[in-house]
């Protein structure tokens, strides 16, 4: 981790895209308003992100829980944030007092991945080159 000053990392989220099994089996989708509503907290809190919600051959997620495999078919957001405890911490809580009651799941897997080098090209940067 950085000193708080510098560098960046990487933060997955994986979010299902269909609620857990009912008491029938039967597995709701989750609304595409909470995807929505999801970046646009973490791009208030971090500047932005990607949101990856995929219609067509979604991603699988495979876990062990409780003698079972689990699977799940997943949504993902993607967004750059300070690598400091702050951040992390703000991810942590996040994670556990939103994410999961809004996606009722039992957990939710954040990755963290870094350090990230940035680069932004912008239209002014790129007309000075002319």
């Amino acid at each position: 981790m950085s000193d708080g000053t510098s560098g960046w990392v990487i933060v997955l989220l994986r979010l299902p895209v269909f609620y857990n099994p009912d008491a029938a089996a039967h597995r709701a989708p989750v609304e595409d308003d909470k995807f929505i509503g999801t970046a646009e907290e973490l791009a208030q809190r971090f500047g932005g992100g990607t949101l990856f919600v995929f219609r067509h051959d979604p991603p699988r997620g495979f876990w062990w829980n409780e003698g079972i495999v689990d699977r799940d078919v997943l949504a993902l957001i993607e967004v750059d944030v300070p690598d400091t405890e702050g951040s992390r911490e703000w991810l942590r809580t996040y994670a556990r007092d939103v994410l999961r009651e809004r996606f009722r799941q039992k957990a939710i897997y954040l990755k963290f991945v870094g350090p990230v080098e940035q680069l932004i090209v912008s239209e002014e940067e790129v007309g000075n080159e002319d």
